[in-house]
């Protein structure tokens, strides 16, 4: 499969989502034929009346698979945006059970804190940090993001009073997982007890965690009773 024209798909959906098939012939027909039906067999674009589509699910895995095969990291990751990184996350835990909230911003004793997503239902909590990461990140870099996100988690489990507001159920002792979010597999998984999770990964990972492992860090949420006040 062409890099050229992946790269092309994701320069010309980045807006509209969608170009002319036309706009794509810098190939003999046959060939750029055979290789957008490889594409569709795959679920990565949509075509219909000479014109194709693809949504930001497609985007984000046409562009993993290119980095898994030796693609440009740089190059590629420039040509998606963060919501649309954002989103798919979102879109992956609300279809798989999750209630969810994106960029839940609130106050700490440290100040102002800002998470992701959050998602959760009635036995996981997660607390999401999507990074446009890619292969080559130092470990040091990788730690200091998990640090980041421990601390930001930290400052969410002592505002349980946010939880409740979100009906987040408290029937149970309740801890949220803090997580990271990369596109490309990293070669460190976990870093100071934070799983560090590929985009493509993403839905094998919700169903593999398991509610009550103690590989993966989990911040238990402060009881109502004795939430700190914020300074």
């Amino acid at each position: 499969m062409s890099s050229n024209l992946q790269l092309k798909l994701l320069e010309l959906t980045s807006e509209s989502r969608s170009v002319n098939v036309v706009n794509l012939r810098t190939t003999p027909q046959a060939s750029l034929d055979a290789k957008l039906n490889t594409l569709r067999e795959r679920g990565l674009v949509s075509v219909s009346n000479g014109v194709l589509r693809m949504d930001s699910r497609q985007r984000i895995m046409l562009a993993e698979q290119m980095i898994r095969n030796g693609g440009d990291p740089k190059k590629i990751s420039r040509l998606l945006g963060w919501q649309e990184f954002e989103d798919f996350a979102e879109h992956t835990f609300s279809a798989n059970g999750f209630r969810t909230a994106k960029h839940f911003v609130f106050k700490s004793k440290s100040g102002r804190r800002e998470i992701d997503i959050l998602a959760w239902n009635d036995s996981l909590t997660f607390a999401v940090d999507c990074k446009h990461w890619l292969r080559g990140l130092s470990i040091g870099r990788m730690r200091d993001a998990a640090q980041a996100q421990i601390e930001r988690v930290v400052s969410l489990a002592n505002r349980p009073d946010l939880l409740s507001r979100l009906k987040v159920d408290r029937s149970e002792k309740r801890s949220i997982m803090p997580v990271i979010l990369a596109l490309g597999d990293l070669r460190e998984r976990i870093v100071e007890g934070v799983p560090i999770v590929p985009v493509s990964k993403l839905l094998s990972f919700i169903y593999g965690v398991s509610p009550v492992g103690d590989e993966m860090k989990r911040i238990p949420v402060s009881d109502l009773g004795t939430q700190s006040r914020l300074a």
